[in-house]
């Protein structure tokens, strides 16, 4: 006589082996909730595995005890699905798992800031002001700046942040937080082109002021005017401390010539030849 392959599970063992699933979903489930402090601050990819796990589970129990069965009616989607047994379970638990979903009541934030669009470069110092619900700001420390505890209601919205950072522009960008508040969100400055404001007085041999002299700098490259007191300025595409020769022209005659160090912070004093 032939021995029957397959034998249908016994309700006891159903119940032994939900029993024993529902045992590791309790234990799954207190230990991210252990290693992430709240259940709120579960990803949404951990959260719906063990929605999936607990449906599972919750499914599998009925199956020994109800049939279940499924019949779909029409074409496609305007078709209907009938849906009985455990296979219902399943579906509400689903359902009302992602609506009763935990949403955090805060989180964290980071900015790493970089010096350039190449990502080769982070900036260090300087200070990051936010416009959340109110301003705050936080300093720049080796790219990274981190705001934490904010309010939940600020996911997904649009704010205001600002860098201030020597040598970079200060402009004011718009930026998106995360729904999930998790993803670091990148900024990019500008630096700012190198940029000298100098000044200085021409005088005579005696100190006495030059008035209407020629100033020629860097052979050419750059020209003024000193004006009725012997008074000049300008502003120059150079670093602080930038050697230029410079040349100075009375009635079109040299009475200058020579290499100068130039800073906004010390006016220049140029003494003219003696003819």
């Amino acid at each position: 006589m032939p021995v029957e392959a397959n034998k249908a599970v016994s309700p006891l063992s159903w119940v032994i082996i939900t029993g024993l699933g529902f045992v590791l979903f309790v234990a799954a489930a207190v230990t991210l909730m252990i290693f992430s402090n709240r259940s709120a601050n579960l990803s949404p990819q951990v959260y719906f595995f063990l929605l999936v796990f607990v449906a599972l589970i919750a499914s599998g129990f009925l199956f020994g005890a109800l049939k279940a069965h499924a019949k779909y009616n029409g074409q496609l989607h305007n078709g209907s699905l009938t849906l009985g047994g455990p296979a219902v379970i399943f579906c509400l638990i689903i359902y009302f798992g992602l609506k009763l979903s935990p949403v955090a009541d805060s989180f964290d934030v980071k900015f790493i800031v970089f010096g350039d669009e190449s990502k080769n470069e982070l900036v260090n110092g300087g200070v990051l002001k936010v416009l959340f619900n109110k301003p705050d700001s936080a300093r720049i420390e080796n790219g990274v700046v981190t705001f934490n505890e904010l309010p939940a209601s600020l996911l997904g919205k649009s704010i205001t942040v600002t860098p201030s950072v020597a040598g970079y522009y200060q402009q004011s960008q718009q930026v998106n937080i995360p729904i999930d508040g998790r993803t670091v969100i990148e900024l990019h400055l500008k630096k700012q082109a190198d940029s000298l404001t100098v000044s200085g007085l021409v005088v005579d041999v005696q100190g006495q002021p030059v008035p209407d002299v020629l100033i020629v700098l860097a052979d050419g490259l750059y020209k003024t005017n000193a004006d009725q007191l012997g008074n000049f300025s300008l502003s120059l595409p150079i670093k602080e401390g930038t050697e230029l020769p410079v040349r100075i022209y009375k009635e079109k005659k040299l009475r200058f010539n020579s290499t100068q160090v130039f800073s906004s912070k010390v006016p220049l004093t140029l003494q003219l030849n003696k003819l």
